[in-house]
């Protein structure tokens, strides 16, 4: 698979830019078996005190986590994090809300016990304040996604990129936004770094 490793320069636009991919689904690596909450702190590496207080939203192919100690990543998931939403429907989908349980039916069960823990990648959606304060640390683990969705950050804030290697070569913005609309549905692995 083709790799992007990029890094952006330090500034409020371009981490803005840069970190609103996370918003859209990518791929990143799991613990295929492994609790949510292992998935939150050893490979997102999110504090368990971040995760108490501003992980609010949780969801597992569609469906709303409460315990994240029971509930595993199974294959091929599609996981969203999100702090509280507004409203009451919101305020339903929180983890452990005193209302959760008006939406006891959909809550996520784990279907199938787990045989054993295996490496593999989660589809992952970040949203609200989540994204704002964790979609450049996700950036800088590494994400795949379709280079056609790279497009828009390249195209707004080219000055943004300082360095640029596509496969170990290096480079320009210019050269990258060509590239990208010449292979929109190619997917790459995507590690952005930030110039302190």
């Amino acid at each position: 698979m083709t790799q992007l490793n990029l890094t952006i320069e330090n500034t409020p636009l371009a981490h803005a830019t840069w970190r609103y991919l996370t918003q859209s689904p990518s791929e990143v690596t799991a613990d295929i078996g492994d609790s949510m909450m292992n998935f939150l702190t050893q490979r997102l590496e999110f504090d368990a005190e971040y995760i108490d207080t501003q992980v609010k939203t949780i969801f597992i192919n569609g469906k709303p986590v409460d315990d994240l100690d029971t509930a595993s990543v199974p294959a091929d998931a599609r996981i969203a994090l999100g702090a509280v939403a507004p409203g009451v429907a919101g305020m339903t989908m929180v983890r452990n809300s005193p209302i959760s349980g008006m939406r006891s039916g959909i809550t996520y069960q784990n279907t199938e016990p787990v045989q054993k823990i295996t490496e593999g990648t989660v589809t992952l959606l970040l949203f609200n304040a989540i994204m704002e304060d964790k979609g450049l640390q996700i950036l800088k683990k590494g994400i795949t996604i379709s280079a056609g969705k790279l497009e828009r950050a390249v195209e707004e804030v080219p000055e943004s990129i300082s360095t640029a290697y596509l496969d170990d070569t290096s480079i320009s913005a210019a050269q990258l936004l060509e590239w990208i609309r010449k292979n929109p549905q190619l997917h790459v692995q995507l590690r952005v770094n930030s110039n302190s």
